[in-house]
This record gives structure tokens, C-alpha cells and sequence, in this order.
């Protein structure tokens, strides 16, 4: 068992399909040789059957004509002497003796070995084998049975050449079955390679990825349980690279964006120092209104950083929804006016809500989706955000006006640092961290967030969140 377990794969393969085949080709010559046995005995018994109903017709005629078995038992006795003179003489030909009788009643002269009679009494008259283990026939004249005549048992006095064809036909399927085991033995160890090779390439692209290599990929031509698990390997180093590329990014973004409101602080502060920009309550503004810039920033990579750990604390309580986004959109309503926005919430059906959720953070959800509107939308739009009840869940959809976003740009909103190119004002600005944001929130509450284009060529974004 230790030596089998450190064979390889192919190896063993080879052995369990070699081993099985040659279990069945031994088992099939098992079960030839005992069905010809079988049936080559059987037949021999049914033609016997068959001759000794014609032994004892022809038994009959002779019994009537010579009153008793006293004809055949002389025949016998003579043919036995016959035997013993041919056995003991050296002379090359020992006249054989006249038995009439007994060539008429044999069927052909192989039974002449074989013939036994037996009176009515079941005595043996010719031969030597007891009536009990003999195969018999019945001798009737007149309809009262004067005797038996019976055969040996084939086994016994086989004749030579059944003996060579029984042996020939072992050597033939012996020969054929050598054959069909190296056949099989050949198939076996190109079958063992064949299956073996792709689990071999997933073991050497398991340590490339190990070693960091994630560009590689196995091929998946095959729809079998090795072919799935060959396109989850590459699912699997398709993920892991884009998440190395997107850890790549955000150490680069990040940077970049600490960098920014850094490189103004400095230069205002240097332009000070040097008295060329003079220290008065504006040019304080803008140093403090930059150091706010930052902290929200910080702020904001620091509650993703909590998500990514899992360290984000949520305050699990029963709320009512409708409560947490009428105080939203109320907080949210003076900006919108004054960006000459309008904003509506409507519902389905206007009830309470139950859910189980940290109030603070789906209002820090929406205050952010509101505020995106706010920066990005076109005065004069509009902003409508409606809430409807599902059988297990509370969608939630927020759409505004024009500019909306790029097909291709709608999937990436939500990546952290992502800004569109298209339509979407650029000059506004922003973090890019906003909606990455959102969706944090939204997993935090085990609910799924997903964009679209609204019917007013604007913005979608649907919400969806497990009721309690």
C-alpha cells in the first residue's frame, strides 16, 4: 500500500484498468470453460438418451427371438477375451471375434465400450457399473420390461480426439486472451496517460499561481468534471489577477489623490512663507477647506478599509424605513432647491417598513446617492427616488435627470477611484469614492446595488434590501 502510494497517477491508473481487464478475461475463460463442459456433457447425454431408446427396441426383437441374454452375454464374454488376447499379443493383428447381435444393436462401434445389460432384477449382466450410476433404458416385450440396457458415463471412456479438441480450444482462447491483454495493456496505458495529463496541468498551473503567475490559463475543451474544474481554475486566476491589478490601482489612486490636496497645502503654505500670498482669513479658508478635503478622504479609504477587513460596525436594529428616508430626502431637500433640483419619494403603497439595519449607515447611503445627484445633474433636473415592496425584499430606485453615463461606464461606477469619462460633468470633481461607498453600505446589510440608465436620460441606481 506505501509503495502504491507513492506511484504517480498515470501509474496507478495503468495498474487498476490492467488488473480489472485481466480479472475479466480470467473469469471469462472461467465461465467458457465450465459452459463447454456443461454443454458439450449435455449434449453427449441427450444424443445417449436418444441411441438408447434405439438399443432397447433393437434389445427387444433379439429378446423374442432368443427367449433370454444369454446370446449377448456369450457376444460379450467373447469380445472381452478379444480385448485381453489383442492387449497381450505381439502380433500385429488379432482376429476380431463374430458378435453379430451386439453390431446390430450398437449404434456405431465407439458404444461398444460403453454398452451395459442389466436383467429385470437390475443385476449386471454385461459390464461392470452399478445400475444406480448408470444411464439406463427400459427392454419391454409384450408391455413387461425383461431387462435394461444402459451406456457409461462419457467421462469415463472419453474418447481421445474430444480430449485434443477440448485442449486445442484452450490453447486457441489462450493464445487470443495473451492477446487481448496486451491489447488491452496498450490501450490501458495510453488511457492512463490521456486522463492523467490534464489533471497534471492543473497541478502545475495550481503552483504557478501559487508563485504569482496569474496569467495562466488551461485550456477547457473537454465538458467533463475535469473540464469544469479546468474553468474554475481559470476563474480563479481571472480573479485573482484582476484583484492584483485592482490592489495595484489603489495604492496607485490612492497616492494620487493624497497627493493632490497635499501638493496645495504645500504650495499655499510655501507662497506664505515666501509673502507671496499674504495670511488672511480667505487664504486660511482655502488651507482649511483643503485639510477638510483631506480628512473626508481619509475618512472615507478608512471605511472601506474596515469593510475589506470585515471591521465595519453595524448597529443591527429594527427600524422603519420609511422613517430613515423621509428624514433624508427632508435633510437633502434646501441643497436640492438651491441647485434648483427638484426631489420626490414616492411609495407604492405609503406604510411603515420594517427592517433590521444600522440607520446611521443606510443614511449616510442615501445622503451619498442624493449628494452624486447633486454634483453631477443638470439644473434644472430632478431627482425621484420610489420605494416598492417585494414579497422578500424593499427595492429602492434613485433616478435623475440628464447628463447620464456612458453603457460601458455603468458597471464601473461602483469601483473605488472610478470616474467616467462621458457625459457625466467632469469639472464638479470628486473623490470617486462616493458609490464605492454605497455598495460597501449595501453588503454591509447583505442587499445587492446595481446602475442603469433612467428613462430621463440620467442615472439609475436600484437598491435592493432583505425585509426583517
Amino acid at each position: 500500500m506505501n509503495l502504491l502510494s507513492t506511484l504517480k497517477l498515470k501509474y496507478k491508473l495503468f495498474i487498476i484498468f490492467a488488473v480489472s481487464n485481466i480479472l475479466i478475461i480470467g473469469s471469462m475463460w472461467q465461465i467458457y470453460q465450465w459452459s463447454f463442459d456443461q454443454g458439450f456433457f449435455n449434449y453427449v447425454i441427450q444424443q445417449d438418451k436418444s441411441y438408447l431408446g434405439q438399443m432397447a427396441n433393437r434389445s427387444a426383437n433379439l429378446y423374442i427371438y432368443y427367449e433370454d441374454w444369454d446370446f449377448l452375454i456369450s457376444e460379450s464374454r467373447l469380445e472381452a477375451d478379444w480385448r485381453k488376447a489383442k492387449l497381450a499379443s505381439t502380433a500385429d493383428m488379432v482376429p476380431s471375434p463374430l458378435t453379430p447381435n451386439l453390431d446390430l444393436i450398437y449404434p456405431s462401434q465407439q458404444y461398444r465400450k460403453r454398452f451395459l445389460l442389466y436383467d429385470v432384477n437390475k443385476d449386471t449382466l454385461i459390464g461392470d457399473i452399478s445400475f444406480d450410476i448408470a444411464l439406463t433404458h427400459k427392454v419391454k416385450v409384450a408391455g413387461e420390461v425383461v431387462g435394461y440396457v444402459g451406456l457409461r458415463s462419457l467421462k469415463e471412456v472419453v474418447q481421445h480426439h474430444t480430449i485434443e479438441f477440448v485442449k486445442k480450444q484452450a490453447e486457441s482462447f489462450l493464445l487470443i486472451s495473451a492477446f487481448m491483454i496486451a491489447v488491452v495493456a496498450l490501450f490501458t496505458w495510453l488511457l492512463a496517460k490521456a486522463m492523467s495529463r490534464p489533471i497534471c496541468q492543473m497541478s502545475q498551473a495550481t503552483r504557478l499561481l501559487a508563485s504569482g503567475s496569474y496569467s495562466t490559463r488551461l485550456p477547457t475543451n473537454s465538458r467533463d468534471e475535469l473540464g469544469m474544474l479546468a474553468f474554475d481554475l481559470n476563474h480563479l486566476a481571472s480573479t485573482l489577477q484582476n484583484s492584483t491589478e485592482a490592489r495595484k490601482r489603489w495604492v496607485a489612486d490612492t497616492a494620487h489623490e493624497l497627493r493632490t490636496p497635499l501638493a496645495i497645502l504645500r504650495g499655499e503654505i510655501e507662497a506664505m512663507q515666501d509673502g507671496i500670498i499674504k495670511v488672511t482669513p480667505d487664504s486660511l479658508g482655502s488651507l482649511f477647506n483643503e485639510t477638510v478635503h483631506l480628512g473626508r478622504l481619509i475618512e472615507d479609504l478608512n471605511q472601506l478599509s474596515m469593510h475589506d477587513t470585515g471591521n465595519m460596525d453595524y448597529k443591527m436594529e429594527e427600524h422603519d424605513l420609511v422613517d430613515i428616508l423621509d428624514q433624508s430626502v427632508a435633510s437633502m431637500q434646501r441643497s436640492f432647491e438651491d441647485a434648483d433640483l427638484a426631489l420626490s419619494l414616492t411609495f407604492d403603497k405609503r406604510r411603515a417598513i420594517p427592517i433590521t439595519a444600522d440607520a446611521n449607515r443606510l443614511n449616510q447611503l442615501f445622503s451619498n446617492l442624493m449628494s452624486n445627484t447633486l454634483k453631477y445633474t443638470s439644473a434644472p433636473g430632478e431627482l425621484s427616488i420610489h420605494v416598492q415592496r417585494e414579497k422578500h425584499c424593499i427595492v429602492i430606485r434613485f433616478e435623475d435627470s440628464a447628463p447620464g453615463i456612458c453603457t460601458g461606464d455603468i458597471e464601473k461606477i461602483f469601483e473605488r477611484f472610478y470616474r467616467t469619462e462621458c457625459s457625466r460633468n467632469r469639472k464638479t470633481g470628486g473623490r470617486g469614492l462616493g458609490l464605492a461607498i454605497c455598495r460597501s453600505i449595501v453588503n454591509g446589510h447583505r442587499g445587492t446595488i446595481s446602475s442603469y440608465s433612467s428613462g430621463k436620460q440620467g442615472l439609475g441606481i436600484r437598491i435592493e434590501l432583505p425585509l426583517t
